[in-house]
């Protein structure tokens, strides 16, 4: 069950389904705009209202699927409210942004995706774990779309396919990426020691693979 929230999986009918990503986007979309048009408090969204606003334009659950999903819900005088979580809609956005670039330059980009959330909520790069990696060494500096969820599963796998996109990582970089593959006593540490060597580069602890990349 748990694993099926992270998914933003939703029941309908009695099976598990994924909404396409971009109708989840449009979703959003409705909700942030009622947020802003209402002028609402980001934390005190009202359901009821939502579902009387945004019901003639989508089905009732999924506006309430998309409430539960980037936001938390709870009641106040038996009215039932939604927080919405700034971190999720800043980290769906940038995904939005970055799924039709191969690699966007890093200042446009925080520019652009800024400008993409609502109101009141402020973008991070570290907002962005596992799914956006930012290239400091290119010139501008760019970012693109690595989802952890994309990567090979097994533990060898996971890391040839990390050293072809990139031959030396500083730990920062990598942690997100090879952070699910740590057993309950495994630590990051421990799995680079194992999968990969260290070496100094300008003073920064890097990282590169054990065996010959292709």
């Amino acid at each position: 069950m748990a694993q099926l929230q992270v998914l933003n999986a939703c029941e309908i009918g009695g099976y598990w389904r994924i909404l396409e990503f971009d109708y989840e986007i449009k979703l959003l979309n409705h909700v942030t705009q009622l947020v802003d048009s209402e002028s609402w408090s980001l934390d005190r969204v009202p359901l009821t209202v939502c579902l009387q606003e945004l019901g003639p334009l989508e089905p009732e659950e999924m506006i309430e699927h998309c409430l539960k999903c980037y936001g938390k819900r709870y009641v106040d005088k038996d009215d039932v409210y939604f927080e919405l979580d700034a971190d999720k809609i800043c980290r769906v956005t940038a995904e939005m942004l970055l799924q039709n670039a191969v690699k966007f330059n890093l200042a446009e980009f925080q520019e652009v995706w800024q400008q993409s959330v609502p109101e009141g909520m402020t973008t991070r790069l570290d907002q962005l774990k596992g799914l956006a990696l930012v290239d400091r060494n290119s010139r501008p500096e760019i970012i693109f779309l690595l989802k952890v969820d994309d990567l090979p599963e097994g533990t060898q796998d996971r890391f040839n396919s990390l050293f072809s996109l990139r031959e030396k990582w500083t730990e920062e970089d990598i942690t997100p990426y090879i952070q699910d593959l740590c057993g309950e006593k495994q630590t990051i540490g421990a799995l680079l020691t194992k999968y990969s060597r260290s070496s100094m580069q300008n003073g920064i602890k890097v990282y590169n693979s054990r065996r010959l990349i292709s």
